[in-house]
């Protein structure tokens, strides 16, 4: 929950992997998607390809998703004048993968938080600053909604530490005593056996010790992420909230941390990475920003990059500060438009289109969450999907407590999934590979 466990795909290579000419329109239905890194790869790299208009369609279990993918992308489409590339990057990351953060982002939260709530509220107010933004969902999902981002600009006091505790004790168990072993092990044994290599001990540590996946040398955080919130309801003239429910084990280093166009970025000596997945998310994340807004090839400026993937910080307990800090509002500015169209649909969406005839043949890729495979139906499939068009889902392969038996009858799970299905596969390894791809032949 809150990120991904599967590496950002750029959705127009997957659909041109079969020698296919890039069609004037794509229709793309993400369900489970969790965050939006494969929206952000993917128009990244669409100045690479013919001239295309996506349309996203997005439908998530989780409000909580849908408020984040909201923000991140407001983040991410800020005009450079508005957010500069090395400062929007890093609150970003923060914003993404951090429990707690500066007192600088935890304020440009809120003024964003205060925005959302004018657009969740405001269809046209939501068209005037993200024009590209679709949000088609029922009154109580947007009611709530509404409450979930009241609470990311509010003033209640949020000790996430605490909330940290409690899920790191209740997933250790009787381990919780020896967790700094409990947390190497993990690491090595199973993380860096699977592909995350670049993950690094001491941010590893400092991700399950403290819910702090991304540090900086120069920064300090203290302040609550309160978007990474669950179950908001009000109470009063306050709300009351289950806390972090979130992931506590695999960390949001696998989006955009685990590779780089850049090998370097990969180098190891004796054992000891050069660079952390930390840097890595960085610089994609710089580039994937450029590229939206600049359409070219970006070139990297190492004269700033330090090689930290060696080093040993202090290991403590992280303290919150709870006081909400004053902050004025900054004016909302208008997000970088976006040729594309971004939909967000309601679960419940899922069992009606198979009766709408608006939806009949018209996605050219679907994508499953590895949460959201108990929605795959095959009538559903064979209404909404093309011909020749592309079913890609998600393998569990970095959920840390899973096991070869666990993947294996995840693997099984697939093939009772798309059984009747007619379908030709992808070599796909449920023990190695992060996704199974699969083209429908009707």
């Amino acid at each position: 929950m809150f990120w991904g466990l599967t590496p950002a795909l750029n959705l127009l290579e997957e659909y041109t992997l079969s020698k296919r000419d890039t069609p004037e329109e794509l229709n793309i239905l993400i369900i489970g998607g969790s965050d939006c890194r494969h929206i952000l790869l993917t128009e990244a790299k669409k100045f690479l390809y013919a001239k295309c208009k996506i349309n996203f369609y997005l439908i998530d279990a989780c409000m909580e998703h849908v408020a984040r993918q909201l923000l991140l992308l407001n983040i991410a489409l800020q005009p450079p004048e508005n957010l500069g590339l090395e400062q929007k990057t890093k609150i970003f990351m923060e914003i993404y993968g951090n429990t707690l953060v500066r007192p600088s982002t935890a304020k440009y939260l809120k003024s964003l938080a205060s925005n959302l709530v004018k657009m969740v509220t405001d269809y046209d107010y939501l068209k005037s600053f993200m024009s590209f933004i679709n949000i088609d969902i029922k009154y109580k999902e947007r009611d709530y909604l509404e409450n979930l981002l009241k609470f990311w600009c509010g003033r209640d006091d949020y000790n996430i530490c605490e909330c940290w505790d409690r899920r790191l004790r209740k997933s250790l168990g009787i381990r919780y005593d020896s967790k700094i072993g409990a947390f190497d092990w993990d690491l090595h044994m199973r993380f860096h056996s699977i592909g995350g290599k670049q993950v690094c001990t001491q941010e590893y540590k400092n991700f399950r010790l403290n819910g702090v996946a991304f540090s900086w040398l120069e920064s300090e955080v203290s302040k609550p992420n309160r978007s990474l919130v669950c179950a908001v309801l009000p109470k009063g003239e306050k709300y009351t909230h289950y806390g972090y429910l979130g992931d506590v084990q695999t960390g949001p280093y696998v989006a955009f941390g685990l590779d780089c166009e850049d090998k370097s970025f990969l180098d190891s000596s004796n054992g000891q990475n050069s660079y952390r997945a930390t840097d890595i998310t960085e610089r994609n994340l710089k580039q994937i920003f450029y590229e939206i807004l600049d359409k070219q090839e970006y070139k990297h400026n190492k004269t700033s990059d330090l090689k930290l993937g060696s080093i040993i910080m202090k290991e403590e307990k992280l303290v919150v500060d709870v006081k909400s800090p004053d902050f004025v509002p900054k004016p909302p500015k208008k997000c970088v438009e976006l040729e594309d169209q971004i939909t967000f649909l309601t679960i419940s969406a899922l069992d009606m289109m198979k009766y709408k005839e608006k939806y009949r043949n018209l996605f050219d890729i679907v994508y499953f969450g590895n949460t959201s495979i108990k929605y795959l139906d095959k009538v559903l499939m064979e209404h909404i999907m093309k011909n020749d068009s592309v079913l890609i889902i998600e393998n569990q392969l970095f959920v840390l407590s899973n096991r070869d038996r666990d993947l294996e009858e995840f693997g099984k799970n697939i093939s009772e999934k798309i059984e009747g299905l007619n379908v030709t596969k992808h070599q796909f390894d449920i023990l190695k590979d992060s996704y199974a791809k699969f083209i429908l032949n009707k």
